[in-house]
C-alpha cells in the first residue's frame, strides 16, 4: 500500500470513514513526514503534533460509536500563519506578532474541522504576506522542494511547499491540503513556481 502521507485527501477520508486505518495513524504518517523533510525546506513553522493526535483519537472515537465525524474524517492540513487556529499564533510572519496566539479558529477552519480536517501544521509566509516569495525574518525563507534554483512562491508558498513535497515525485495524485489565502495571484503563484526561478 502507498504510504498513508503519500494518498489524496479523498482516499484518506475513504480510508479512515470505512476504519480500515485509524485517523491517528494517518495524523502520525503526517507528522513523521514532515518531520523527514521539513528540515530541508522549512515549510511548517509550528507543529501541531499533540493537538493532531488528540483530534485524531476524538476522530477514532467518534467512528467507533458510529457517528458521522464528517466527509474529511481524518484528513491532515497546513494552515498558513495568517489564519487563525485556535492556541496556535497568528504570526503574520512578523515577529511582533510570534506570541498573537488564537483564542479561536478563523470560520472556514472551523469549517474544516467540522467536516473532520485535522491542521497538523502552520505554513510559513512572508511578513504580512506582502511578497511573491516566502521568507521572513522571523521564520526564515522556506524552499521550493523540487529545486534550490526555484523560488516556492507567495505569498502562500510554505502551505504549497508543504503539499508538494508531501507529493514528491507523485505532483498529480493530489494530497492533504493546506489552507492559504489570496491577494493577487498568490494562490497560483507557488505551483507556477515549480518552473520558475527567483
Amino acid at each position: 500500500m502507498t504510504e498513508l502521507w503519500a494518498l489524496a485527501a479523498s482516499d484518506l477520508a475513504r480510508l479512515v470513514g470505512r476504519r480500515e486505518v485509524s485517523a491517528r495513524e494517518v495524523v502520525q504518517a503526517h507528522l513523521d513526514r514532515i518531520g523527514q523533510v521539513n528540515p530541508a525546506v522549512n515549510a511548517v513553522t509550528a507543529v501541531l503534533d499533540r493537538q493532531a493526535l488528540e483530534a485524531g483519537d476524538a476522530a477514532d472515537t467518534a467512528l467507533r460509536r458510529g457517528e458521522d465525524p464528517g466527509p474529511l474524517c481524518g484528513v491532515p492540513m497546513t494552515v498558513k500563519e495568517n489564519i487563525d487556529v485556535a492556541g496556535s499564533p497568528t504570526t503574520q510572519g512578523i515577529a511582533a506578532l510570534a506570541a498573537a496566539v488564537a483564542r479561536r479558529d478563523a470560520p472556514h477552519i472551523g469549517e474544516l474541522r467540522a467536516a473532520g480536517a485535522i491542521p497538523v501544521g502552520r505554513g510559513n509566509m512572508p511578513e504580512f504576506g506582502m511578497r511573491w516569495h516566502t521568507t521572513s525574518a522571523l521564520r526564515g525563507a522556506t524552499r521550493n522542494p523540487w529545486s534550490a534554483q526555484r523560488t516556492p512562491g507567495g505569498s502562500t508558498g510554505g502551505d504549497a511547499a508543504a503539499v508538494a513535497r508531501r507529493r514528491w515525485k507523485r505532483w498529480r495524485q493530489g494530497s492533504s491540503p493546506g489552507s492559504g489565502s489570496c491577494s493577487s495571484q498568490h494562490g497560483r503563484l507557488p505551483p507556477a513556481a515549480r518552473r520558475s526561478t527567483r
